[in-house]
């Protein structure tokens, strides 16, 4: 009797050890939304969110900023629910859920390779950026200089491992971090008032940018997240539960951040809250802060990078923890060589093309087949279709329109127009693979 508990606890023990990557996740790994929700919310809070603020704080009123930053959160949250019911629908990653509107040859050489690049790249240009706070911090907190390589290997190796472990990983870090960090930064901004005063709000900023190009600033920021939820929902229970968590997941932690950076911008001339805090004497709680909103949002870089990469290399389904261990290695050696501060802007440019990949998937899937998994059908080889209009759509959004989301509806209505030519196999009832 004895040997059999053991034999049950060690079996539960192996399930909770998360090494599917592209295999559909069975019901007993789905989670509750509540869970799902602070990962979510700990992709939202990082340095780029603060810079968010800063930017529309500096190019219209203080109101209009905040309104129109929190309208491109909600258009986040809309696009998040669509392509995230996807993931519960189906339970595999956004890879996965592109071979109908690429095909397997498709998703493989263009869709993995593409997540795979950007989401290594920004892994390793965060982890910098809290390798060098940390070792700014730590020499203005006790003299102790530790070389940026250190700290960027240290700390980049121990979000890596969050990721390595999997979902239960992120999900006990955001739990806990997630509260803690919301404690820091609400502080922050209480010193800030004290020691800057309410001054900086009434002075009057000269809008040099429309609102509605602070709605599509605000949903760029996020773009990448916005078209893999996917990875994430996946574990979901059902599409009211991936509703719950990417809502109150996405847009509170969203908008906060935001009303922080514009408010931090106007009162201090710093947007970024651990610096604030770094500058008021407080470097122990800068640090703490910039450490944590760096590790939520990047350990999920590294997670989503490994599953990519075993797609693009087609690599056994249980080599998830491998890959992801590849895709973080990846990332920290570049970042140390300093080779990603000079493609920073290469990375950017590569949200007009993910963009449309989302147009594909989502005109496939919600269009084409209905919304109904059973219609979801992948198609060997590449589906041209799919392919043609995410090259149009990238081109129009980069050269005609110049906004990245634009993308998305581009290569959503190019897939329609085409399909009607070229029939996609997610027809319910006109074609059978």
């Amino acid at each position: 009797m004895e040997k059999e508990t053991i034999t049950k606890d060690k079996k539960i023990k192996e399930n909770q050890k998360e090494t599917t990557a592209l295999q559909v996740i069975p019901a007993e790994q789905r989670k509750d939304w509540v869970s799902l929700a602070f990962v979510q919310a700990g992709i939202c809070v990082c340095v780029p969110a603060f810079l968010l603020g800063a930017m529309l704080a500096e190019a219209m009123p203080i109101w209009s900023a905040i309104i129109s930053g929190s309208l491109g959160y909600l258009v986040v949250v809309i696009g998040m629910v669509i392509t995230g019911m996807m993931g519960c629908d189906l339970g595999v990653p956004s890879c996965t859920a592109c071979e109908a509107g690429f095909g397997k040859k498709g998703a493989r050489f263009i869709v993995s390779i593409i997540f795979a690049v950007n989401l290594i790249g920004w892994f390793g240009i965060q982890n910098g950026v809290c390798g060098e706070a940390f070792t700014n911090g730590l020499q203005a907190m006790t003299g102790i200089h530790v070389p940026v390589v250190v700290s960027n290997t240290v700390w980049g190796l121990i979000m890596l491992l969050t990721a390595v472990y999997g979902m239960s990983a992120l999900e006990k870090l955001d739990k806990i971090s997630i509260p803690l960090l919301m404690i820091i930064m609400f502080f922050g901004l209480y010193l800030a008032f004290k020691i800057y005063g309410r001054q900086g709000l009434e002075t009057e900023t000269v809008q040099t940018m429309s609102f509605m190009s602070g709605v599509a600033l605000s949903f760029n920021f996020t773009a990448v997240g916005t078209i893999n939820a996917a990875d994430y929902t996946r574990f979901q229970k059902s599409r009211k539960d991936t509703v719950k968590s990417v809502f109150y997941g996405v847009f509170p932690m969203g908008v906060i951040t935001l009303i922080m950076g514009i408010l931090l911008t106007k009162i201090s001339g710093e947007y970024d809250i651990s610096m604030v805090l770094i500058n008021v004497g407080l470097p122990l709680f800068g640090i703490a802060a910039m450490i944590i909103s760096t590790w939520t949002t990047n350990s999920t870089n590294a997670y989503s990078g490994g599953l990519n990469i075993v797609m693009a290399f087609k690599l056994k389904d249980n080599k998830r923890r491998e890959a992801t261990l590849v895709a973080g290695i990846l990332g920290i050696v570049l970042c140390n060589l300093g080779v990603l501060s000079h493609i920073e802007g290469v990375l950017s440019l590569l949200s007009y093309v993910v963009c449309p990949i989302g147009g594909v998937i989502i005109a496939d899937y919600w269009i084409v087949g209905k919304g109904k998994k059973e219609n979801f059908r992948p198609v060997d080889g590449v589906n041209w279709c799919g392919v043609i209009s995410w090259f149009i759509g990238a081109l129009c959004a980069y050269f005609l329109v110049k906004v990245e989301f634009s993308g998305i509806i581009i290569g959503g209505i190019v897939y329609l127009i085409l399909e009607k030519f070229m029939p996609s196999t997610s027809r319910d009832g006109i074609c059978e693979q």
